[in-house]
């Protein structure tokens, strides 16, 4: 009979005094699961700890400082990239770059305003009213110096499935070695007005950081027939992720994603100029916008797989094709996105609807920077597009020698890149023996 047990793990490279930071040259935190004869049960893994922010310098932030962070995020806002690889091995599992963004998009699509509220406000300190994210987080209530505890999932497609993950050197992944990414102070904090000079030195922290999850033994038999294979096979999701830009009316996007089973494709986009910049929100997921702050609505949008149209075998004409006016999202762009983060007919609840998902003109950082955001209720805009494979047999569509492309046909009229970011949702498979693993995608 098979037995389960938890483990705490504590990050590697812990400094002294328990305290981790980007600002103080510790940008990577590292937690090593041994390989052991046991599985990892990667649903039940969570990231521990304590959430400071401070404007400067042994400083806690108050309602005069100014300071903002995204509230739909909260402190997924501060983990830059996941990287997870053998432990024996060193051999990459699964990294996802980007990861702010890719949450804002898995957030947004898959939790409705009462998770925001509630259980997601208790773990990860999300609040899906802006204000009270910045009265409640931002500045640690009431200014005292008791911070923030979170306690989050690291979602990605290793973790996130249903079957465990053997940690054997023999028949499984040889242990893992799992990496947090912090992600630059910039890119974390704003500012609450058009003044960031009070904010110059903001900073997170985090203290008390561990992991946490349980792992299951087999039973004697089972490891005994375990241990006499020759090898192992274990399939998984993973998220792949890229990056690139466009500065046109007829934007054209080609990426090579070297995958073989890809079941979606999603992405979403903020102005270029917003990332690492302290006047506006780097993680928020706005629809196209001018370098004036006036909307670039989309009026077309053509899936392509080398060169040809697919899965759609049509062009994707908005209601903004006929009428610039309209400052409505197309109903197609939207379910062609929520479908390729997750399936369609799978989601339960949701945050993305008409009052945040629409076009708006905005004063670009002249009197208010993120007005967009204030006007964006329950969390801040949040747009993207993309498209679902395969949701039939799982086993996606091969993009190994030919490219994932999107043509965007927008309006933008100025000098305005548009930073894209793309998250591919693919199917993997490790064969492990006692050599060594090998990963299949």
């Amino acid at each position: 009979m098979s037995s389960n047990q938890h483990l705490e793990i504590i990050p590697s490279n812990i400094t002294s005094d328990g305290k981790l930071s980007f600002k103080g040259g510790q940008p990577v935190v590292q937690f090593i699961i041994g390989e052991q004869e046991r599985y990892l049960i990667g649903q039940s893994l969570r990231l521990t700890g304590k959430f400071t922010a401070r404007p400067q310098e042994g400083a806690i932030s108050t309602s005069a400082t100014g300071l903002r962070m995204n509230e739909q995020l909260g402190v997924y806002s501060a983990f830059n990239e996941l990287h997870i690889s053998s432990q024996r091995t060193a051999q990459n599992i699964e990294t996802i770059r980007h990861y702010p963004r890719m949450m804002s998009s898995y957030l947004g699509v898959t939790s409705s305003l009462q998770d925001g509220i509630s259980h997601l406000n208790e773990t990860a300190l999300i609040d899906m009213n802006y204000a009270l994210q910045e009265r409640g987080v931002i500045e640690n209530p009431s200014a005292s110096t008791t911070s923030n505890s979170f306690c989050v999932p690291l979602v990605c497609g290793l973790l996130n499935g249903t079957s465990p993950i053997p940690l054997s050197a023999q028949w499984g992944v040889g242990g893992l070695d799992i990496s947090v990414h912090l992600s630059p102070d910039s890119n974390v904090f704003f500012s609450s007005g058009s003044d960031t000079s009070s904010i110059t030195g903001a900073f997170y922290e985090l203290s008390d950081v561990k992991l946490v999850c349980e792992v299951m033994s087999p039973a004697p038999d089972q490891l005994s027939q375990l241990m006499t294979q020759t090898q192992n096979v274990f399939e998984y999701n993973s998220i792949t992720s890229m990056f690139n830009t466009v500065n046109s009316r007829n934007g054209v996007l080609n990426f090579p994603l070297g995958v073989s089973k890809c079941l979606g494709v999603f992405l979403n986009i903020v102005p270029a100029k917003h990332i690492n910049n302290l006047a506006f929100d780097g993680t928020a997921t706005l629809p196209p916008t001018n370098s004036d702050g006036t909307a670039a609505e989309i009026s077309q949008l053509v899936f392509t797989r080398g060169g040809e149209r697919f899965p759609l075998e049509y062009n994707i004409d908005s209601l903004q094709k006929d009428n610039v006016d309209n400052m409505t999202m197309d109903a197609q762009i939207v379910r062609n996105y929520m479908n390729a983060v997750m399936g369609f007919t799978k989601i339960e609840r949701t945050n993305v609807s008409p009052v945040n998902n629409f076009y708006e003109d905005y004063d670009n950082g002249i009197t208010d920077p993120y007005l967009y955001a204030k006007e964006g209720i329950e969390g801040g805009i949040k747009f993207g597009m993309g498209c679902n494979y395969d949701q039939i047999s799982g086993e996606g569509v091969s993009f190994q020698n030919v490219p994932f492309g999107l043509q965007m046909t927008s309006n933008i009229t100025s000098d305005s890149p548009q930073a894209i970011y793309l998250f591919a949702h693919c199917k993997n498979t490790v064969v492990s023996n006692g050599q060594g693993i090998q990963i299949i995608n």
